[in-house]
């Protein structure tokens, strides 16, 4: 699944790259602070102030810019000394909750003022996001890492500095869908970086 996952990705992005060659296009790198919601907030309520973005964007029309993204969020807490149950096991003591979310996806902007320094836009993704969380307690570790079917709508806005530098914010809410053992992940990420054109 993951070498076919990643094959699609590859495909896509030199698909892409050969039929708007002519076009412009960027590549941005951007800080990201996470937000988990649903069962990731519940499982963690801290926001994760470790995490990045790489995307690469390439215009089809004036309008239309589509390419790929890769993150990384890192969300971690620890909890106070309690009783913890799990299925049918108890165990008492502080826990340490870590998980990181990867999302792999393919993404459409559309830009409402394509042609002014300030460009404001909204967008889509569709692609995989890997979860992996691991509870620590002891020598006692849980850990599951499934991949989940995700999707990202996105608002942002790109603004000019120089002819090939632009400042990118950007809004996004993530949502892998439920996945065992794990129910549906979901964390809203606030991004801020640089986006370059090629």
């Amino acid at each position: 699944m993951r070498k076919l996952i990643f094959i699609s990705i590859i495909t896509a992005l030199a698909a892409i790259q050969t039929g708007y060659s002519q076009q412009a296009s960027y590549m941005s790198i951007q800080y990201a602070v996470g937000i988990g919601l649903g069962d990731l907030g519940d499982y963690i309520s801290a926001p994760s102030f470790r995490g990045a973005n790489i995307e690469y964007r390439n215009a089809v029309t004036n309008n239309l810019m589509v390419g790929a993204e890769i993150g990384w969020n890192v969300f971690y807490e620890r909890m106070d000394y309690n009783t913890y149950t799990v299925g049918t096991e108890s165990l008492t003591g502080v826990q340490y909750r870590t998980q990181n979310e990867l999302p792999i996806l393919l993404s459409a902007d559309y830009i409402l003022t394509p042609d002014n320094p300030f460009r404001p836009y909204v967008g889509l993704g569709i692609g995989t996001l890997y979860s992996e969380r691991s509870t620590d307690m002891g020598m006692w570790r849980r850990m599951e890492n499934p991949w989940h079917f995700a999707i990202k709508p996105e608002v942002g806005f790109l603004y000019e500095l120089s002819y090939s530098t632009s400042f990118k914010f950007a809004a996004k809410y993530y949502s892998g869908f439920a996945s065992s053992p794990l129910e549906t992940q979901s964390y809203l990420s606030l991004s801020v970086g640089l986006a370059f054109t090629l």
